[in-house]
């Protein structure tokens, strides 16, 4: 073997292994631990960069490679390819003024930098019905209610406002009634009954802290505390905020269970890949930590990104068939 050829070979190596690794890390069964949650959230990149890597252990002759990346390319496709396949969840013509629907919108407002204005034009183009906001600040409430939005949505809960990111708010059309909280989290999580034409539905809004080194396991826990109290209770609910975590880790399926779907998954355009943006580097957002979580027995349309100036989350928005 040449000396270019044995370069060759270990680069192919080198370039294989990190995808190989994100693949073993998905099947794992947890991501509790470092570096799990980092690595999983790539599953979508690793999908891509399969076939360039296949392409390359074929040129250099590596069999074994090559029997592991299509084994790696095919397990990928298993997991990425739904989000391209709409449910029996979707509902094309659902309307959404049609009283048994409910518009929702939820933003990561970046510590209240979200420009306000921007927010209060999605929800009144958009005819939302229920918004959630997290990193809402006591500065942001007041842009908010200034641009219109307590005339648009007059019910509102927030709390814990006094700390940039942990602040919460839910505004909505109708009555917030029997407001409560996940317990045990760092960043407020409220929720509240709302009318969806007649059927009680509990709205949450999640934000669990990110799962940076030293926190992975509250990371975890906060989710896990998320399904815990969504599955206790049998009040059709829907959860939408900044889960920051993506359909790929094993903590945000578990808060699904048996019970809820991921909107997006259902619609099936595609992942909304929703952070960073408004960066120079990356150029595009690589993660989808954003959801609008439903049950199964409810219809979804119409599920979209929505970008707002200010903030470093694209926003998400989507029709949620109730009844």
């Amino acid at each position: 073997m040449t000396a270019a050829r044995r370069l060759a070979v270990v680069l192919t190596w080198l370039v294989a292994l990190p995808v190989l690794g994100v693949g073993v890390a998905r099947a794992l069964p947890t991501d509790e631990f470092l570096p799990l949650p980092q690595v999983v959230g790539l599953v979508p990149w690793a999908a891509l960069a399969t076939v360039p890597v296949l392409l390359l252990a074929a040129i250099t002759g590596r069999r074994f490679l090559v029997v592991l990346l299509i084994v790696a390319l095919g397990t990928f496709a298993f997991w990425v390819s739904p989000f391209w396949w709409p449910s029996t969840s979707v509902a094309a013509d659902l309307d959404p003024e049609d009283p048994g629907t409910l518009r929702v919108l939820t933003v990561n407002a970046l510590y209240g930098r979200v420009d306000a204005d921007s927010v209060v034009a999605v929800v009144r183009n958009e005819h939302v019905e229920v918004l959630a906001v997290q990193e809402l600040t006591p500065e942001l409430r007041d842009r908010l209610a200034e641009a219109g939005l307590d005339e648009l949505l007059p019910y509102n809960v927030t709390d814990r406002l006094d700390e940039p990111a942990a602040g919460t708010g839910l505004w909505a059309s109708t009555e917030l009634r029997e407001v409560d909280q996940v317990p045990g989290t760092a960043f407020a999580m409220p929720s509240a009954l709302v009318d969806a034409g007649g059927t009680d539905v509990r709205v949450t809004v999640v934000h669990p802290v990110p799962p940076l080194p030293g926190n992975t396991g509250q990371w975890h826990s906060e989710l896990a505390a998320v399904g815990d109290s969504a599955h206790a209770e049998e009040t059709p609910q829907i959860l939408l905020g900044d889960f920051n975590a993506t359909y790929d880790h094993a903590s945000f399926r578990a808060v699904l269970g048996d019970r809820f779907q991921d909107a997006t998954r259902a619609w099936g355009t595609g992942p909304t890949v929703t952070w960073p943006v408004g960066r120079q580097l990356p150029p595009l957002p690589l993660f989808a930590l954003d959801h609008v979580v439903v049950e199964r027995s409810m219809q979804v349309s119409d599920v979209v990104t929505v970008t707002v100036p200010g903030t470093d989350h694209r926003a998400v928005l989507a029709t949620v068939g109730v009844s």
